[in-house]
């Protein structure tokens, strides 16, 4: 990852993270439990997740971690994840970028929710699989909500907002194209030829978000964050307004996509 684009990452979450926690919405139980038995985690096992943000994924885990090690890559998030999780002793947290993080001891299970991403693959996957004990897991999953195209009811009216400040593209995936997000996914996982095929699991469900919930969890989005101040207010004072005038909810469709692979498993 450039300087640069170090900075922007940075600095993309580091002032929304109430509304991070607030309005993120997290991730199912039969999630971690799919990759707590495809790791087959004994009592003594040692975790690490790149980019735990608040903690969305992080408290699935707590339960199942001897050591947990969180890495997030500003001030506010660290300040924040410390003293959330300032109770549990089996977790430290970690100010520092994955690519430059380094720690003696290798781990049972490394994981990262809806954050890898950030992370150039050929750089990503190979220090992982370096970083994982033998037969050690590599979890990887995303939220794919914020995007995805969704059409009829507020979602009209929203998408037309969108389209004031963003490309047309900038809508979102929609089937065919999420199945390109997936395909690219794998490929990106197996960089270097270190990891096999992956496991893929799909998870959905639907959230109701109010006005104001909704439009703090546009606010956290990347594409949103690049908006200048003032155009970013207009934006968001657009979203809220329109769901307040059309029933005041957001049915959200949730999928979250899964990708599971073994050290030493090929």
């Amino acid at each position: 990852m450039s300087s640069a684009n170090k900075e922007f990452l940075k600095n993309t979450f580091a002032g929304v993270v109430q509304d991070y926690e607030y309005s993120r919405p997290g991730y199912p139980l039969k999630l971690k439990r799919d990759i707590c038995s495809f790791a087959n985690l004994e009592e003594d096992a040692r975790l690490l997740e790149v980019g735990a943000g608040t903690g969305q994924a992080t408290n699935l885990f707590l339960d199942v971690a001897a050591k947990l090690d969180l890495i997030e890559v500003s001030d506010e998030q660290v300040d924040f994840l410390k003293r959330k999780y300032e109770s549990h002793p089996q977790v430290e947290v970690h100010k520092a970028y994955f690519e430059e993080f380094a720690l003696k001891e290798k781990y049972d299970l490394i994981y990262s929710a809806t954050a890898f991403h950030w992370i150039e693959s050929d750089v990503g996957y190979p220090k992982a699989y370096e970083m994982l004990k033998e037969g050690g897991t590599l979890a990887v999953f995303w939220h794919m909500s914020s995007v995805t195209c969704y059409e009829g009811g507020v979602f009209e009216g929203l998408n037309e907002i969108k389209k004031k400040y963003f490309h047309e593209e900038a809508l979102g995936y929609d089937e065919g194209g999420i199945h390109q997000v997936v395909t690219k996914r794998v490929t990106q996982i197996q960089t270097g030829g270190y990891f096999g095929e992956p496991k893929i699991r799909e998870y959905w469900w639907v959230d109701t978000y109010d006005a104001e919930r909704y439009t703090a969890l546009v606010n956290t989005y990347s594409s949103t964050q690049s908006l200048p101040k003032k155009v970013r207010r207009q934006y968001l004072q657009e979203i809220e307004d329109h769901i307040k005038e059309n029933g005041g909810k957001v049915e959200l469709p949730q999928l979250v996509i899964l990708y599971l692979v073994r050290k030493g498993g090929r």
